[in-house]
Parts: C-alpha cells; sequence; structure tokens
C-alpha cells in the first residue's frame, strides 16, 4: 500500500500548533513538526524524516512496520469495474501503482549506563531471580527490537567478589547478572565506559574488562569500545538486521585518560587523540575545555565504516553528571561523529537525560540518563528513556522516545502521565537551550 503516515508527538502533552496553520510544501510542514510542538498531520509516507514522530493508530504504525495496513483505519476502499481490454490495463496498472509494499523497517533500541552493581546488585540477590531487572514490559519491549544496543557502566567478573550495598564507587557484577540481558534480547554494549575495571575486594585492573568482554561475548552479545589493546578496542561491532548492516563504535572520553588502551596495553577506546594537554592539566578529561579534544582518529574510525556497512552508530562517554545540558566536549565529539557519517550517535554518563539533536538524516541524542541504577540522590537519577530508531534499508526515519523509572533502585519501569511529561520536557527544554547557543 502507498499512502500516508500520521505523523506527530504521540502524547507528549504538548500544546498543539493552532489549526488554522497552513503551509505551502511538505518541507515546510515536516519543518514545523519538531517532536515538542504538539503537532500532528497527515503527510506522504516518504516524506516522513527523523524530526517528527510516527503516530500508531488502532495499533497500527505504518512508518515503523507495527500492524496490518490493510485493517488501517485511514484505508479508503475503491472499486473498478473494467468492460474493456484498455480499462482493465488501465485498473492494473492503478492496482499496481497504489499496492507498492512498504518498506520494510528495522527497529533499533538503546538504553542508558547500566550497572547491576551495589545496592542494585542487592536488590537484584533478594529476589531470588537474576533476570528481575529487566523481566516484564519493559524487558519485552527490549525483545521486539531488531537490535538491542546498551552500555554498561561498570565490569561484570568472576575474578573477586563485588561489594555490596553501601557507599563505594567500585561498580562491579557478577557473571549471574547478564541473564537479564539475554533475557531481553541484548545484541551489542559498549564497555568505553569509567568503571569496567572496577573488580570489587581484589585489584585486577584491565583483568576485570577483558573478563566483562569475554563473558559478554559467550552470552552472544557484540562488545565494542575496550580490547586487549588500541586496534581491538576501536574496533567495530558489525551486525545485520534484515538486509541492513550496523556497524557500532564505543568511545570513552571519561577515564579513558587513565584506563586508554595502547599498541599493546589492554584498555578502553579513548575518545581524543592524545590526552597528554588534559593530564598535564591535573583534572578529569571531560571537565577540559572542547579545544583541548582532538578528533581526526575519531573520525577517521567512523568514516571508514561509513564506507563499509549501510549504517553507522555511535557510543560515547561523554559530558558532565547531574545535569540536562551537554558539555562543549560532548557537543563536539558527537555533532563530528554526524559529520563523518553516523545517522545514530547516542552519548551517556551524565545519570540525567540531556538534550537530543534531529536532523533530517541523522540523531543525535546526548544521555538517555540511567537504565538500571542504584542512584537516588537526585530525582534525574532515576528516570530516563529508551530511545527507538526505525530504519528503511540505510535510511533513519523515525525517532521514538521511551521514558521510564527505576523503581527499588534497579527495575526500570514505564513512565506515565506527570512523570513521563517531566521527563520528555528535560529532553525538550535542554535541546531549545542548546539550539539557542
Amino acid at each position: 500500500m502507498r499512502g500516508y503516515a500520521v505523523a506527530g508527538d504521540e502524547g507528549m502533552d504538548f500544546a498543539p500548533v493552532a489549526p488554522e496553520r497552513t503551509f505551502a510544501t511538505y518541507d515546510a510542514l515536516l519543518a514545523a513538526m519538531t517532536m515538542e510542538s504538539g503537532a500532528w498531520a497527515f503527510v506522504p509516507i516518504e516524506d516522513v524524516v527523523p524530526t517528527v514522530t510516527a503516530i500508531s493508530v488502532s495499533n497500527i504504525d505504518l512508518v515503523r512496520g507495527k500492524g496490518d495496513p490493510a485493517d488501517w483505519p485511514y484505508v479508503e476502499g475503491v472499486t473498478m469495474v473494467a468492460l474493456t481490454a484498455e480499462g482493465r490495463a488501465t485498473a492494473e496498472a492503478l492496482v499496481a501503482e497504489h499496492s507498492a509494499p512498504l518498506p520494510e523497517a528495522v527497529t533499533v533500541i538503546a538504553t542508558g549506563d547500566i550497572l547491576q552493581s551495589r545496592c542494585s546488585l542487592a536488590r537484584i540477590r533478594a529476589t531470588g531471580d537474576w533476570g528481575a531487572a529487566l523481566r516484564g514490559p519493559v524487558g519485552e519491549y527490549l525483545a521486539s527490537a531488531d537490535l538491542t544496543l546498551g552500555s554498561i557502566d561498570g565490569s561484570i567478573q568472576d575474578i573477586s567478589e563485588p561489594f555490596g550495598c553501601f557507599p563505594h564507587v567500585n561498580l562491579s557484577s557478577p557473571p549471574e547478572v547478564i541473564e537479564a540481558l539475554t533475557l531481553s534480547g541484548f545484541d551489542e554494549v559498549t564497555v568505553a565506559t569509567n568503571h569496567v575495571f572496577d573488580c570489587g575486594e581484589a585489584l585486577c585492573g584491565a583483568q576485570a574488562m577483558l573478563r566483562t568482554i569475554e563473558l559478554l561475548e559467550e552470552a552472544g552479545i557484540a562488545v565494542v569500545g575496550g580490547g586487549e589493546n588500541l586496534e581491538e578496542a576501536l574496533a567495530p561491532a558489525i551486525l545485520t538486521a534484515g538486509e541492513t548492516t550496523f556497524g557500532i563504535l564505543g568511545f570513552d572520553d571519561v577515564a579513558a585518560y587513565l584506563l586508554e588502551a595502547g599498541e599493546s596495553r589492554a584498555g578502553t577506546a579513548p575518545l581524543d587523540d592524545s590526552y597528554a594537554e588534559e593530564n598535564a592539566a591535573g583534572e578529569p578529561s571531560f571537565f577540559r575545555p572542547a579545544s583541548e579534544l582532538g578528533l581526526e582518529r575519531f573520525r577517521e574510525r567512523i568514516r571508514a565504516l561509513a564506507a563499509e556497512v549501510d549504517v553507522v552508530v555511535v557510543q560515547v562517554q561523554t559530558g558532565t553528571e547531574d545535569t540536562h545540558d551537554p558539555s562543549p566536549r560532548s557537543i563536539k565529539a558527537l555533532r563530528a561523529a554526524v559529520e563523518e557519517g553516523a545517522t545514530l550517535v547516542v552519548g551517556n554518563q551524565a545519570h540525567h537525560v540531556q538534550a537530543i539533536e534531529a536532523g533530517a538524516e541523522a540523531f543525535i541524542a546526548y544521555a538517555l540518563g540511567n537504565f538500571i541504577f542504584d542512584q537516588i540522590r537526585l530525582e534525574g537519577h532515576m528516570q530516563g528513556y529508551l530511545l527507538e530508531a526505525t530504519y528503511w534499508g540505510a535510511r533513519l526515519v523515525n525517532l521514538r522516545l521511551v521514558p521510564y523509572v527505576i523503581e527499588d533502585r534497579y527495575r526500570p519501569v514505564f513512565a506515565t502521565g506527570a512523570v513521563r511529561a517531566k521527563i520528555l520536557s528535560d529532553v525538550f527544554e535542554a535541546s531549545t537551550r542548546l539550539a539557542a547557543r
């Protein structure tokens, strides 16, 4: 079926655009229909772009490939009676024109920081179910994606006993927590994060990261962002969904100044070309100005991958904590990823949701917030959103932000009502501030 998609903001609780507004072109209409606008319209399906969100009507979403298009409420049936050979040929041509198949949709869902340790670990153990954090609707939603991507903000290892539920920053988990990831269908995670060397009661350095990678890969989960040496740490994961190949890269700018891999040294994938300038300043790199951030290697890796696969996704651990506003270093890096060919760029580290930037061909999410985490000091620590991206082949066509809250310091559940609206407002207000810079 050819035809029209309903596009808009689906339940985001913002004031609608005045109904009397008209637009000379679909381009002008789509430019006005930003995610926070409250506007909706019928638009030709081929004109849908990432800056708008397709709306499900009667559980049918033509853009995202959900439901049977023949049952869409806005389908109009027409009967044609052909009385001549010429009429039959014309009727067949019309049926063929209006029966073109919808594009095959591929869904990618990305999460924020995953940390099944400390008090989260204690809560999970108390349930007697290692999959408890993601057993239920959120896990089922993740499993429904063609590709599910995450960020492991700590180690998973069996070298040393993890510390329990008391204030500390040694964030490690036992191998059993992987059950939650396999239960919910994770295909890939990045370990280019600042706690991946943590090892509980013992000091085991890079061995904690290497064991994390080994355990995840044994569970069938691809890993980026770390390795035995720099080349391994910078290597992409290449996954196929439908007929589309996805290349995924992971980089760290939070602790890479300490943990970065070298030519013969295990570690994480560094975002910066060199941390010498930041280290000389004597403070963590992510506090340093964007002018000190060199991105030649970062750009080259993305550019090379874009020539090899259909879609490039980049995950970056970057930014300052406890704010909805991305840092200058984050902005510089994530925009550079888009310039080199990435169409989906996901940041994490802030422990808060942050701004987004949507373009006609690419989307940047600066931080999705904590996903499985035990922080409770600030309200924002317990809130986040899942980022759902829909592709038609290599083309990014739709984004959906799905808010959740973290219950009992370990279990994400979908947010509703005023809380859902508040999480989205935090994202959109930060996005407005970013656009005004």
